[in-house]
């Protein structure tokens, strides 16, 4: 095999095709494994995990070939549920189930009623997110909620985002959207919607400066809340969309030979072990984590910091917005825009 496609993931000479492996049913597995659910309904099972004493609370989605736990809010493919169980690098999971996969698992007794509901649901296409259209200009109310809520620089972030017009039974939506590599979209609205625009994948931001080290992120308002804090991007980037794409982004970095990053992962359990997992494929991780400790991710810190800054703008009227690190740029904005984006920098 010459020239790997980027779903082929190299190790110690060997080739594993991750949609190959986690297509590995995860109720196969778990029965191969000695492990049957504690309740069965259509179309997924409720199990006792294995790797922590619980109250039959992890879920497994038949359809979609997922897991969830809902006592530690974990989850994602096979390759994932490897990872915890056993305490494997995502390296070492893929390796584990190539292992698996060569020897065929005995299908498990409930397996058969998951096909049949995959077939319903490919029938389904009411159901599905239908793309009605993309554009490159943002509603308002979108614009508001990236500037007033999230303290987004538009101007900064409008080249990497997308106006996504899409349609679900029926019921046309609106959404911001940030593509990935794969031509799909992550889809956020201006309340609590999160989703994506299949194909699910990574998004990555080739940068200015080649010599810098890689930064990575869990999910696009990270990415956008850094390049914000810095007011440009120079160093190339890597967007997980969601820490179950891990496995496909180490080797992304693999294949571009990069032997250090920067990680700007979550403050929460998934978020470490992405680190630590991304350490054992022996990629060298610098956690910018630290400096923002007390607070959920990075988003989260960069709200906060603007938050404090327009206070102190407001408690002394005779701070000016260059002396809070503002460009000349967000100054004239700042005459028909109310709230105030601050520029701050993590080293």
């Amino acid at each position: 095999m010459n020239n790997p496609s980027p779903t082929i993931t190299a190790m110690n000479n060997e080739y594993y095709d991750l949609q190959h492996i986690k297509a590995i049913p995860i109720a196969d597995y778990l029965h191969a494994c000695g492990i049957e659910p504690a309740k069965r309904y259509n179309g997924y099972a409720l199990y006792h995990a294995p790797y922590r004493e619980d109250h039959a609370s992890l879920k497994v989605d038949f359809r979609q070939n997922l897991w969830h736990d809902y006592g530690t809010s974990q989850g994602g493919s096979i390759i994932d549920l490897v990872m915890r169980m056993r305490g494997y690098s995502a390296y070492e999971a893929m390796a584990h189930l190539a292992e698996r996969k060569a020897a065929p698992l005995a299908p498990s007794s409930f397996h058969h009623e998951a096909r049949i509901e995959q077939k319903r649901d490919e029938l389904r296409t009411s159901d599905t997110r239908r793309i009605l259209s993309i554009s490159e200009t943002l509603p308002l109310y979108l614009q508001n909620y990236l500037r007033e809520v999230r303290k987004i620089d538009l101007a900064m972030a409008s080249p990497y985002l997308r106006h996504v017009r899409y349609e679900v039974g029926g019921r046309e939506y609106s959404a911001i959207g940030f593509p990935n590599r794969a031509g799909g979209y992550e889809l956020r609205d201006d309340k609590t919607f999160k989703g994506t625009i299949a194909p699910k994948d990574i998004s990555v931001i080739a940068g200015e400066t080649h010599n810098a080290p890689l930064c990575i992120f869990e999910g696009f308002m990270d990415f956008l809340s850094h390049l914000t804090m810095k007011g440009k991007e120079t160093a190339p980037c890597l967007v997980l969309n969601s820490v179950s794409n891990l496995p496909r982004a180490i080797a992304y970095l693999h294949e571009k030979g990069s032997d250090s990053v920067r990680a700007f992962l979550d403050n929460d359990q998934a978020g470490r072990q992405a680190l630590q997992s991304i350490q054992s494929s022996g990629i060298k991780v610098e956690d910018m984590s630290r400096h923002y400790a007390r607070y959920k991710d990075l988003n989260e810190y960069h709200v906060a910091r603007c938050s404090k800054q327009q206070e102190k703008l407001i408690g002394n009227p005779k701070i000016t917005n260059y002396q809070l690190g503002e460009s000349s740029l967000e100054i004239e904005r700042r005459r028909t825009v109310r709230p105030v984006i601050v520029k701050h920098k993590i080293r």
